[in-house]
């Protein structure tokens, strides 16, 4: 028992792992995207436009695989790696997001740890190790994926989904609060899904307010999370630092996920700093009538924006918020005393 609350006591440096190895895959990802939007357009127009895009949507598409692969890594060594590769990328399929990475990492990687744990001869370690443990392990953790995890967030997904369409009369303030908190709960989760894509149904139909509250809401948290880090270096470690650069680019191209590296190591901080900078951006544009035609945040799209003053705003203030709110939270560090300026001690959960 003891080993085991040990290894919970490791769990940031375990995370801190899987984060090591994801942010090249995000930043592999998410710059072609950006380049398919700046040379293409917000329809991404062009060969050379659409090569660059589908770089790009693979490089996205593996970052939650690679991150569970290596937290359960951390966990439990080369035989985790496997499991936590391939449940990764049923936790990326199912729609869960990273949290479900995080979740499902962890998992696999004590189910291999335990797994190890079993005295065996020597003879027979080298065929559990490559064949055995492995197998095992991605076979709980495919199962507490799909049918524990991946099920409740589905029904849940529906609920959500009805539940924003019968809050579209409640005003654009209130509705622009509840999409920006959505958008900026998962960071392209399965919670800020179910708001994008209220946002983007309701564009054929020629309604752009939701858009409009949208846009700004999704670029909140990277550029948020890469102020926060400009502002208060000796709050952030070096990989964050440089997380906080790419992530500055990433938000002003409307892609989220640059601040799943803070979120991962920090997450009830960021998650609620997040949710409330975003839901700020959302109903601030609600409130100055902003209209969105296009499927897309950042600010490439600011030529086909409604009220373009309204949307910086929005998107200003709402990072602006979350920069001030991370750091002085992080500042406050545990019951209540503030941080030391010598920033936070390596491997310590700020």
């Amino acid at each position: 028992m003891q080993e085991y609350l040990d290894l919970l006591k490791k769990t940031r440096e375990h995370l801190m792992t899987g984060v090591s190895y994801m942010v090249p895959v995000i930043l592999a990802g998410a710059i072609p995207i950006a380049l398919a939007l700046i040379i293409g357009g917000q329809n991404v127009e062009g060969a050379v436009a659409q090569f660059f895009m589908s770089v790009g949507g693979v490089g996205m598409g593996l970052f939650v695989a690679v991150m569970a692969a290596y937290i359960a890594y951390a966990v439990a060594g080369r035989a985790a790696i496997a499991p936590g590769l391939i449940c990764g990328m049923i936790a990326s399929n199912e729609g869960t997001g990273f949290l479900g990475g995080i979740v499902i990492g962890l998992v696999v990687g004590y189910v291999t740890y335990t797994l190890r744990k079993i005295k065996l001869q020597r003879t027979l370690m080298p065929i559990m190790t490559l064949i055995v443990y492995p197998l095992v392990a991605t076979l709980v953790g495919a199962t507490i994926m799909v049918f524990v995890i991946a099920k409740p967030v589905a029904a849940a997904m529906g609920g959500l989904t009805a539940w924003l369409s019968g809050l579209s009369e409640a005003g654009a303030v209130v509705l622009g609060l509840v999409l920006g908190a959505m958008i900026g709960f998962d960071f392209g989760g399965p919670v800020n899904k179910v708001a994008y894509t209220f946002g983007v149904g309701l564009l054929g139909s020629e309604v752009f307010a939701p858009m409009g509250m949208i846009g700004p809401a999704i670029s909140v948290a990277p550029i948020g999370m890469a102020l926060a880090s400009f502002i208060a270096p000796k709050l952030y470690s070096e990989e964050e630092i440089e997380a906080g650069r790419a992530a500055l680019v990433l938000g002003l191209v409307t892609i989220s996920e640059g601040a799943i590296p803070f979120a991962v190591v920090d997450p009830i901080r960021v998650i609620v700093c997040s949710v409330i900078g975003s839901a700020i951006a959302g109903g601030i544009a609600g409130g100055l009538g902003v209209l969105n035609r296009a499927p897309l945040g950042g600010v490439l799209i600011l030529p086909v924006v409604t009220n373009i003053i309204g949307y910086l705003i929005a998107l200003a203030v709402g990072s602006v918020v979350m920069a001030f709110l991370i750091n002085f939270w992080k500042r406050m560090g545990k019951r209540g005393k503030v941080v030391s300026e010598e920033g936070p001690v390596a491997g310590e959960a700020m």
